[in-house]
């Protein structure tokens, strides 16, 4: 049984909608100048890459997470092509998810995994990585106040019975 706390809880609130619509704006302004500048490339998207991991001196970011870095150079460059066009559809997916509140805490969880690897890949370099804590931190207030249930399409999915519940 559930308490009116809990069903209120749940419910989703204005403030935390207003959080989940400013998130999915940054995130498909974000990815509609990524796709217009080509970086989900193959080429264009190793070169972001091959940057992270390049020190200042030599032109790059100077990134000092060496096993991070690592896995970047190992796994992800030499699939370059196919990772660029994954997180194109990702991006655009997550991003337009919390813009409209569909499947929202599906879509926080996937946008708070992709701002902790942007902290990761950038860190120790020269932009400033706080940027990425304040999106993983605003996109799991998102997550834990229900965004997607106050002004989103999860508001009318909230009284289904699904065992994807916990999605919206």
């Amino acid at each position: 049984m559930t308490t009116s706390i809990e069903s209120d809880n749940q419910s989703g609130s204005v403030a935390v909608a207003i959080l989940r619509i400013t998130l999915g704006v940054i995130i498909l302004a974000t990815w509609w100048d990524n796709l217009d500048g080509g970086l989900y490339q193959g080429e264009n998207f190793k070169g972001l890459l091959d940057w992270l991991g390049k020190s200042v001196a030599d032109g790059g970011n100077g990134g000092s997470l060496g096993w991070f870095h690592s896995l970047l150079d190992s796994v992800v460059a030499p699939n370059a092509g196919l990772v660029g066009g994954v997180q194109l559809v990702i991006e655009l997916a997550f991003g337009l998810g919390l813009l409209l509140g569909l499947f929202t805490r599906l879509s926080s969880i996937l946008a708070i995994g992709f701002f902790v690897s942007l902290f990761l890949a950038y860190f120790g370099g020269e932009e400033w990585i706080w940027t990425y804590v304040l999106l993983a931190a605003a996109t799991l207030t998102v997550f834990l106040g229900y965004g997607g249930r106050k002004f989103g399409i999860d508001q009318a999915l909230q009284g289904k019975k699904s065992p994807f519940g916990l999605l919206w």
